[in-house]
């Protein structure tokens, strides 16, 4: 009789423990469904950029406007594409939030060569960033650093962008 009831707290044991594993795991799918999505008006996604270099004292532009795309990721991960060029790669980089929901900051880097596409140093990119209301439109100021083959700097820009977020509409 012993081990009937002791068989039977077993499997009243198990039954328990199996009912609450079924009604925890789908709850914890969701939050963790729920985190991993990108939050509203969040700088995920893939923007169309318009990008004017400046002169870094007077804020004047330089040159004709140019245009990139930058694909910020889930995670912090950011790819930016820029036209075909021999002259340098595409950037890759990193973004995070800074203050509020609305102001960004992003670093990346980038390949340079020259003519005959041989590797002459890099660039490094740095941008502070604002998404307006909407949060499909930003604006943002940048510096970049132009390193040789030994990552010594050896030059200077500055610039300024608008982007708009790319849609299916």
């Amino acid at each position: 009789m012993k081990r009937t009831t002791l068989r039977n707290m077993k499997c009243g044991i198990i039954m328990t423990v199996v009912i609450l594993m079924i009604s925890v795991v789908p709850g914890t799918a969701q939050s963790v469904t729920a985190k991993d999505e990108a939050p509203e008006r969040s700088l995920v996604g893939v923007w169309l950029t318009q990008v004017t270099r400046r002169n870094c004292d007077t804020g004047d532009p330089i040159g004709a406007t140019s245009r990139t795309q930058v694909t910020f990721a889930t995670g912090g991960t950011l790819l930016e594409t820029v036209g075909p060029s021999i002259f340098r790669s595409p950037g890759n980089g990193i973004w995070k939030r800074e203050h509020g929901w609305n102001e960004y900051s992003f670093a990346l880097s980038f390949m340079r060569f020259d003519a005959a596409g041989s590797f002459v140093g890099s660039g490094v990119v740095r941008v502070a960033l604002t998404l307006d209301e909407t949060g499909d439109h930003y604006t943002s100021t940048a510096t970049n650093d132009v390193l040789d083959v030994n990552g010594n700097v050896i030059g200077r820009g500055c610039a300024t962008s608008v982007s708009t977020r790319f849609s299916m509409e």
